[in-house]
């Protein structure tokens, strides 16, 4: 597991936890804010992780044609 799978595993326990927490609390509005705002930021990171992969292997490819 590299580090920013890791980074991904622990923002989605903590979207998790502060929206349930929030949720607990009958803070509805403010969950379902929170859950806009982790969800951005988790498919934000899927995406730059996808194409920081696309890129990888970009780079494997062009040196294994030299």
């Amino acid at each position: 597991m590299t580090a920013i799978e890791i980074m991904i595993a622990i923002e989605i326990m903590t979207a998790i936890s502060v929206t349930g927490y929030l949720f607990h609390l009958e803070e509805h509005v403010l969950s379902f804010i929170s859950m806009i705002v982790f969800s951005k930021l988790i498919i934000f990171h899927f995406i730059m992780e996808y194409f920081d992969r696309k890129n990888s292997k970009q780079k494997i490819i062009q040196i294994w044609k030299e």
